[in-house]
């Protein structure tokens, strides 16, 4: 919250007084002692910053609705959700609330009614604490003890009489408050404070890729953004992805004017529009020409709302696009019922997901079935921007079935990166097995199993616990986060929600039967792997994720069925199956 004061002198025939209102203190200094029966008045004004809405899920005890995933076709699903806007943690919330001088100035309004009628108003220009009266007007104004009502508005609110009006266009800079039932009736030092909030509604707009990140590249193109932002100008790595989008709304949906009428307390609508707004996804800036990376989520538009507009009168519209050599195009409307309101901001996602799966074919390759007729398949990726494959098969023993074997004869830890809570499990999940390690032997030798394996291939191993999640993401529809937070935008807490209510964090209490996972299509799921020629995951398979529970060392499995996952932590010396992962270099 930017605090901003100034003095401004009342003369009256006592003394101003407020009650109910906050920030009151006497740390100004009086410029010189007030005469009998009158009194210097300080004012002081609070612009307060944008406050993420409560009623949005996730900040308050409600349930969330689970955004619905609607169909686009060639293999891309989308859902547009309302979350709401954490970006402010508490200890920026708690330097909101210092007071500093502003930074530029800004020109307000404070007008007195008592009953209706005005008595009096001040106009000028503060800069930092500096008050500067408007040329030619007065720097005072008599009010006699009483209760009065006071407005305070800055230039981009009309007045007119006790009507007071914002247009769309100005939502943005828009401030306006109201004061009622101030008591004028104090001796001799009075301070009035204003909390001047938006007038307007902020919505930030963001494109989330959930399971398919770009890859891109720094160009030597720059762009400048901010004195500590990275300036070179990134491309995505595949010349064809780009994405043309549209934001609109509904015929005559969206308010273009408030009306606030100060005699009546009331606000009306008289002007409604439409929203349109028309770009392109740009895909940000990276340190350096020749930068190689992923982006998993573009901030696509921030743009502000009066009072009253209705999220579900929103559609986002891929107007023309190609992802991953996929036409991209289709309606998404935002399901869920929210009026604005002003002074807050909310955040609006598309999370687009890549359903239809792309396969490492034995030559190096990497694409969809139906544009690499004769080619082998050999593994299906999990997230196509990622350099790993899941094996089309389990590995076999000597008669063809499926291996049944042991991780290993340890009972002690032998890894570096054991984890020893849910939050580390899930946040990571690899631990990086030795390759002396049986199991991990066992999965190695897979790679004689299927056709002319390509020398781009770099190793042949067991998956962590990761692997099997995002192929759960990608071919199951299971969910990578809470719907009750933002973690499309904040994407470090993904599969957090997997956490047993109330787990230790230095343990796994209670144990890995409490973690309840989601309804899973596993038809689906199945179908990445039959479709290449391929069996699909059933039973119990060994991870490449080493525990310590209650002070054992363990190995994760994870149970496979037609309902779908089941988490558990087993003796290394029983028996489970070893599905391998396929690294490979692009």
């Amino acid at each position: 919250m930017k605090i901003n004061r100034f003095k401004v002198t009342f003369i009256l025939l006592s003394m101003l007084a407020s009650v109910a209102l906050s920030g009151c203190s006497n740390e100004d200094n009086i410029e010189s002692q007030p005469q009998e029966g009158m009194a210097k008045i300080s004012f002081k004004i609070n612009e307060k910053d944008y406050e993420a809405d409560e009623d949005v899920a996730g900040t308050r005890a409600a349930a969330p609705t689970k955004p619905e995933l609607q169909d686009l076709g060639n293999g891309w699903m989308a859902e547009v959700s309302l979350e709401p806007d954490t970006t402010h943690t508490k200890e920026a919330k708690a330097a909101e609330a210092k007071t500093r001088a502003i930074y530029g100035s800004a020109h307000y309004t404070i007008q007195a009614y008592q009953g209706g009628v005005k008595k009096g108003e001040l106009k000028g220009t503060f800069q930092g604490s500096t008050f500067t009266p408007d040329a030619g007007t007065a720097e005072s104004i008599f009010l006699p003890h009483g209760t009065y009502d006071f407005v305070c508005f800055n230039d981009k609110v009309s007045a007119n009489g006790t009507q007071f009006t914002v247009h769309r266009a100005d939502a943005a800079t828009a401030r306006f408050t109201v004061q009622r039932g101030v008591v004028i009736n104090q001796d001799p030092k009075q301070y009035v404070a204003f909390e001047m909030k938006h007038a307007g509604a902020l919505v930030t707009m963001y494109l989330a890729f959930v399971n398919c990140g770009i890859p891109i590249v720094g160009t030597s193109e720059t762009r400048y953004t901010s004195p500590w932002a990275p300036k070179y100008v990134a491309k995505p790595t595949n010349p064809t992805d780009h994405i043309k989008f549209s934001w609109t709304s509904n015929s005559n949906s969206i308010p273009e004017t408030m009306n606030y009428d100060f005699a009546t307390n009331s606000y009306s609508y008289p002007t409604m529009g439409n929203y349109s707004y028309t770009d392109e996804v740009r895909w940000g800036n990276v340190v350096s020409p020749g930068y190689k990376g992923n982006v998993p989520i573009v901030n696509i538009t921030t743009d502000y709302f009066l009072p009253t507009a209705d999220c579900a009168d929103l559609k986002f519209t891929i107007t023309d696009g190609s992802i991953y050599d996929r036409s991209l195009t289709g309606m998404i409307k935002v399901p869920a019922h929210k009026q604005l309101e002003a002074n807050k901001r909310y955040t609006l996602v598309v999370r687009l997901l890549m359903t239809k799966p792309q396969y490492l074919f034995s030559d190096g390759t990497i694409g969809d079935l139906d544009k690499n007729v004769g080619k082998t398949p050999i593994g299906v990726l999990p997230k196509p921007d990622e350099n790993y494959a899941i094996a089309l098969n389990d590995v076999k023993n000597s008669s063809g079935s499926p291996l049944s074997t042991q991780w290993s004869n340890a009972t002690t830890q032998e890894t570096v990166n054991a984890y020893t809570n849910y939050k580390d499990l899930l946040n990571h999940g690899n631990s990086g097995a030795s390759w002396a390690i049986p199991a991990v032997q066992a999965a190695a030798s897979y790679q004689s199993q299927v056709s002319a394996p390509s020398t781009t291939t770099i190793s042949w191993t067991v998956p962590g616990l990761p692997a099997f999640l995002w192929m759960g993401v990608s071919f199951a529809g299971l969910p990578e986060r809470n719907f009750s937070k933002t973690y499309s935008i904040y994407y470090a807490d993904k599969f957090h929600y997997l956490i047993p209510a109330g787990a230790s964090t230095t343990s796994f209490t209670p144990g890995p039967s409490n973690i309840n996972f989601p309804g899973m299509n596993m038809t689906r799921f199945n179908k990445a792997f039959t479709d290449a020629g391929g069996t699909a995951p059933q039973g119990r398979y060994w991870l490449d994720t080493e525990v310590i529970d209650g002070g054992q060392a363990k190995q994760v499995v994870i149970d496979i069925s037609s309902s779908g996952y089941r988490l558990d932590f087993a003796s290394k010396q029983s028996s489970a199956k070893i599905r391998p992962v396929i690294y490979f270099n692009r």
